[in-house]
């Protein structure tokens, strides 16, 4: 995962199914995100996402701040510079080597067979690794006279993993609890997701992130990721672990007990031909697994985007 205090709870298995929950606003979007991040920088993994609660724009500026360290605008609460020209740069190829938007982008809400049938068509153009669906609610979830919704997401919720099985793909799946009019302030459970109970029956992880919202605490920008289902124990097992989130870069550390000689362990990287140390680049990954291009799916080719297709209007800073 990036963190060594998580990855003794949880490790990344490809071919199942995590769902993540936690109340509005804890950071769920945020942290897979910069799992995603690390999961590129250190095995090479493509993912699609299909975050409908963000703009492209906006997604894009988020990435690219956990990929370079840097904020992509000045901040008011930070000395810390802005990304320049040539971090931009990098950073943009290196989202269209790793990440696949799948949007929906007509009136529409899009429905579990329409994004899991563009997601076929990603597995096959660019060998992704992993599959983003952000959030629950965004879906459209018409269903028949006679079927009650707890059936409904028994049945989405098999069509995601009989997809992760078979694709050999992880799927994060982010679902929001219920109204919690008399919350407390503590973490939800697995349970108490809206819906219906299968979100914890038929998955593989269940995740719950949560961050203290109290603006006096002593730590406010600790988060805690809390795993409270595993059923594969070679992924990892039931238990906590606190991480610290820098605001400015969008990035997730390990507390100081985590750090190796009081530094954060470097991502790895590989050597160019010439020496240098790069970033691992998913090109030969894809040249070597499957030919991608020549294979052929029955959804439409013009729904699934590269972040060259989507984000050619982005808009740097200036030099």
């Amino acid at each position: 995962t990036g963190w060594h205090s998580l990855d003794r709870i949880y490790r990344v298995v490809p071919g199942e199914l995590s769902v993540v929950t936690g109340v509005p606003n804890s950071g769920k979007s945020e942290w897979i995100d910069a799992l995603l991040c690390n999961l590129a920088l250190s095995n090479g993994w493509t993912f699609a996402l299909c975050s409908m609660e963000n703009k492209v724009r906006d997604h894009a500026r988020k990435l690219l701040e956990k990929y370079t360290g840097e904020p992509f605008f000045a901040s008011p609460y930070s000395r810390m510079g802005r990304m320049d020209r040539s971090s931009l740069d990098q950073g943009m190829q290196w989202l269209d080597r790793h990440f696949v938007l799948l949007r929906c982008e007509d009136d529409g809400l899009p429905s579990i067979d329409w994004l899991l049938d563009l997601a076929r068509v990603a597995v096959l153009r660019y060998g992704i690794r992993g599959l983003v669906i952000d959030p629950y609610n965004e879906l459209d979830h018409q269903r028949g006279p006679k079927v009650t919704e707890t059936e409904y997401v028994s049945q989405m919720l098999t069509k995601c993993k009989r997809f992760a099985q078979h694709h050999g793909c992880h799927v994060w799946f982010v679902a929001h609890p219920r109204s919690m009019q008399n919350w407390d302030g503590k973490p939800p459970g697995l349970y108490d997701i809206s819906g219906s109970a299968h979100f914890i029956n038929k998955c593989d992880n269940g995740i719950v992130v949560h961050r203290n919202r109290d603006p006096e605490s002593e730590n406010p920008d600790h988060v805690q990721v809390l795993m409270r289902k595993v059923r594969n124990k070679s992924a990892g097992t039931i238990g906590d672990c606190t991480l610290r989130y820098d605001r400015n870069t969008g990035r997730y550390h390990d507390l100081p007990d985590g750090l190796i000689n009081g530094q954060q362990p470097p991502l790895p990287k590989v050597a160019d031909a010439d020496g240098r140390n790069s970033f691992l680049d998913m090109t030969a990954y894809q040249n070597t697994n499957g030919n991608y291009a020549q294979q052929s799916a029955t959804a439409p080719s013009d729904q699934v985007y590269t972040s060259d297709d989507r984000l050619g209007d982005f808009e740097a800073p200036p030099t």
